[in-house]
């Protein structure tokens, strides 16, 4: 979840680049723009290294910073002391750094807009927009001003995007004991959810049905999942991943009120396979056997 620290060590991170980089800069860029991008890039490797001294360095003595939540900082020092604050919170945060537009006022003056992400060292991502005012101050651009406002939060269903390549139908089949699995992901109205119907067959009898429900859960900030079956049984899941592939972490209780858990892993072959195994399977505790790898298939015509 995003909090105050990291929000404020990231518009510090956006306004306070400090030596130049050489880059590619595009056509027309000037020679002020192309100083700011290149202390964007400065600050961000000065940010990986939490070189509280060097940030600070990229402001003016009497900087300005307000961070996103309103809160007001005065001074280079008040500033070196948030961004202090918000490494220690916060330890192995990286910053990005994306300029939307730098446009020169004066031949001392330059005004920089754009956003910032920064991640911390579990994955988690915490955005924030800014305005940053430079000054050129003795040869060197320094930021004079520092306004960050939060960023549009992505809907729940910007954050499943991930796993839209789910959607669809997918079949696999055991031909030694006759049993054919039927999932269809959708989709739910409003796009908030992906929702899964599972049908397992033996020939043409179904014999057991389940339901999933997958969704962005905005106190833990991950994606979870719900699953049921009919004959009673459900468990939730706390999943990760990398768009690829993805861990799912399963605890749950059967009909009868056995304790069930499982480490289950989907990965993604290209656009019509998919690879499932499941691991660290336990009932009440006790190890049971994994399920090795199963390939399953998109339904032709999807």
């Amino acid at each position: 979840m995003k909090t105050t620290l990291i929000s404020l060590s990231s518009a510090a991170v956006m306004i306070c680049t400090g030596a130049g980089q050489t880059e590619k800069q595009p056509a027309g860029t000037t020679p002020e723009m192309a100083a700011v991008l290149a202390k964007d890039r400065a600050y961000e490797e000065a940010y990986a290294k939490a070189d509280v001294k060097a940030l600070a360095g990229f402001f003016t003595d009497d900087a300005e910073y307000t961070s996103d939540d309103g809160r007001i900082f005065s001074g280079a020092a008040a500033i070196e002391g948030s961004l202090r604050s918000a490494f220690a919170s916060n330890k192995g945060a990286k910053i990005s750094i994306k300029a939307d537009s730098v446009k020169v006022l004066t031949p001392e003056v330059v005004v920089e807009k754009g956003s910032t992400v920064v991640t911390s060292s579990s994955g988690d991502e915490s955005e924030a927009l800014y305005t940053a005012v430079y000054l050129k101050k003795d040869g060197d651009w320094k930021i004079s001003q520092l306004v960050e406002t939060p960023a549009t939060e992505s809907s729940p269903g910007g954050k499943l995007s991930q796993l839209s390549w789910l959607i669809g139908e997918w079949e696999e089949a055991d031909k030694d004991a006759g049993v054919t699995i039927h999932s269809e992901y959708q989709w739910s109205r409003g796009g908030s959810f992906i929702t899964r119907n599972v049908t397992v067959k033996q020939g043409d009898e179904p014999v057991l049905e389940g339901w999933q429900i997958i969704g962005w859960d905005p106190v833990e900030q991950g994606i979870r999942s719900w699953t049921f079956d009919d004959q009673g049984g459900y468990a939730e899941g706390r999943w990760t991943g990398d768009g690829q592939r993805w861990l799912s972490r399963e605890t749950g209780y059967s009909a009868d009120g056995s304790r069930t858990t499982a480490d289950n892993t989907i990965s993604k072959s290209g656009d019509s396979t998919v690879f499932w195994e499941s691991g660290n399977r336990t009932l009440d505790g006790d190890p049971q056997p994994g399920i090795g790898r199963i390939e399953i298939h998109r339904k032709k015509g999807e």
